[in-house]
């Protein structure tokens, strides 16, 4: 029985069946029947990236899924800059891919993946049916002794206070940043469960749009970072399907961007790159600008508890919930998923048919693991602007270090395009934090300070000059609200101006 809908409970039902008979994912919300966004979840509205080590994953679990998502309307790009990051010291140089790729939207990917559950015999998706406890077929033995045999749910359109008990063999909960399990282990004698948060303050607002015909940009997506401490201010370009895009504007530390037309303009012309307000000023609206608030982002350690119920585990945003500016969920939940296929093999019983005793907390030793190192790279980003703070645990030791570090070699990266495909990697979760200190990184850098470069501020910009020029001259998909290009050439001080 898998609690929630969204990616990480679908992808955790993919893995349960290869470990049992039946498998059902509930979620309170009625499941759509075309790809568009559910009531319950309401970040789809924002820009959300599967990263490349996610791609792989979603891949292996359900193979042919780049050909399903092609002929649904996802859009195939080739020769282009799969995503391209403009670093708060520039672009970096990044290679352009030279075969078939396709760009589509998480609401897309979403409905893909539950079309292919759906048609499985042995899955069954209960929507409109929302989980309010877990069942343990009696009172324990003693507090934090017992054994969870269901989850007691009420279904939409129930009486008030009508519930029931769906019985089975393994309860997964991943019902995201809301989870209710801490709540249910405590009322079951297990205590306490202790988290980390941290108090980024994230405010965003999206929109879609058409992409314009012809638009000369050689990437897919593209992000601009902002500048700490100075320019809390971000934005996201996403291509989907059907040659839309998806624009996401996004502030730290309290600072969120209006939902009206004309600051959301000037928001994204505030950004230190004039790339992403260009494209929106001459991309045609497809749909109203809509806001969102993530104040808190929270890791549950669910692992250091002393007792834990048998029949019970939790998975991904359940258990870590990231600042959604980094993109990091739904690659972290398909990274989960294979961590509940691994545990489940190994603690397999054929004697009797299902697993053996052991299994739930050693699952969330190991999932603790898999998030620790998503967490510590998310947490050291955000622990850069002023006002945020890490609630629960200590810093981690030498995180300024780290972070000095890691500037040092994007100074370097806006010129190398080694150093660049390194930090790239890490990003897309494809190398790990230690890709940065291997020994030829230090070594460009050094040559990089030697050469004088690391000093010299970036004057490039996620457009070309010859492509940057070309949209300037296009006219506003928006002359009420008076925006106009930006001016150019660019001078110090102007968008993309480093220091």
């Amino acid at each position: 029985m898998v609690i929630g809908g969204g990616m990480g409970g679908l992808l955790a039902a993919r893995v349960l069946l290869d470990h049992f008979d039946r498998v059902t994912v509930l979620d309170r919300d009625r499941f759509p029947e075309s790809p568009t966004h559910r009531s319950g979840v309401p970040q789809s509205h924002h820009a959300h990236g599967l990263l490349l080590r996610g791609r792989e994953i979603v891949e292996k679990l359900f193979p042919g899924i780049e050909e399903d998502l092609r002929a649904a309307g996802a859009t195939v790009e080739c020769d282009r800059v799969p995503f391209q990051v403009v670093s708060p010291f520039g672009p970096l140089p990044l290679k352009p891919v030279n075969a078939e790729f396709t760009v589509h939207s998480r609401f897309l990917l979403e409905w893909q993946i539950r079309e292919r559950l759906a048609a499985h015999s042995r899955l069954r998706l209960l929507g409109g049916t929302e989980a309010v406890g877990l069942d343990t077929g009696g009172p324990a033995a003693r507090p934090g002794s017992g054994r969870v045999t269901g989850v007691r749910v009420r279904h939409r359109g129930a009486g008030v206070g009508a519930t029931s008990v769906l019985a089975a063999d393994l309860v997964v909960d991943a019902s995201g940043r809301g989870s209710k399990a801490p709540d249910w282990l405590r009322e079951l004698g297990y205590g306490e469960v202790a988290e980390e948060t941290i108090t980024s303050g994230i405010g965003y607002a999206s929109r879609f749009y058409a992409k314009p015909d012809g638009f000369p940009g050689d990437w897919s997506g593209i992000v601009i970072n902002g500048r700490a401490p100075d320019n809390p201010r971000s934005g996201l370009v996403l291509g989907i399907e059907k040659d839309q895009w998806h624009v996401t504007l996004g502030g730290f530390a309290g600072a969120a961007p209006p939902t009206d037309e004309a600051g959301f303009l000037r928001w994204a012309r505030d950004l230190p790159d004039p790339t992403v307000y260009e494209c929106v000023r001459i991309a045609r609206p497809l749909t109203p600008i809509r806001g969102h608030r993530t104040l808190v982002n929270r890791l549950r350690h669910f692992e250091r508890l002393a007792g834990w119920p048998s029949g019970f585990v939790t998975t991904a945003d359940a258990v870590c919930a990231f600042n959604p500016i980094y993109g990091q969920g739904m690659t972290v939940a398909a990274t989960d998923a294979l961590v509940l296929d691994a545990c489940l093999r190994d603690h397999a019983d054929p004697s009797r048919g299902g697993v053996r005793p052991g299994f739930e907390r050693e699952f969330q030793r190991r999932l603790a693991k898999n998030v620790a190192t998503a967490w510590m790279v998310a947490g050291s980003e955000d622990l850069r602007w002023p006002g945020i703070a890490l609630h629960g645990a200590r810093p981690r030791r030498g995180g300024r270090a780290v972070r000095r570090w890691i500037d040092l070699v994007l100074r370097a990266a806006v010129a190398d395009p080694y150093l660049s495909e390194r930090y790239f990697d890490l990003i897309m979760m494809m190398a790990s934090p230690a890709t940065l200190f291997g020994p030829r990184v230090p070594v460009r850098v050094a040559r990089a300070a030697l050469a004088g470069r690391l000093g010299v501020p970036s004057q490039e910009f996620g457009l070309t000059d010859a492509s940057l020029a070309a949209v300037r001259a296009l006219p506003d998909a928006h002359p009420e609200t008076g925006g106009g290009p930006t001016p150019g050439p660019v001078v110090p001080g102007q968008h993309g101006a480093v220091t």
